[in-house]
């Protein structure tokens, strides 16, 4: 089963940050419902082409596009 991804924007306490902008309007709903790891490496290297997109730092790819930004597995 391919893993999905939830992308959060939390500060650097790790509370979560609802200022703007959010990862749903870079990643769409998927940001919320669950990402898969293709998807999101199109996104990010579509705004950043020069970000490292390797499988052991799946979890920081978001920050590529706003250091607030983190990928986690989807648990449920």
């Amino acid at each position: 089963m391919n893993e999905l991804y939830v992308i959060e924007c939390r500060k650097p306490d790790g509370s979560l940050d609802f200022a703007a902008p959010q990862p749903e309007s870079v990643f769409g709903m998927r940001a919320i419902n669950g990402i898969s790891e293709d998807a999101m490496a199109k996104i990010v290297y579509r705004r950043c082409p020069n970000a490292v997109l390797t499988g052991t730092n799946i979890p920081s790819w978001p920050a590529n596009v706003d250091p607030r930004w983190h990928a986690r597995r989807k648990t449920w």
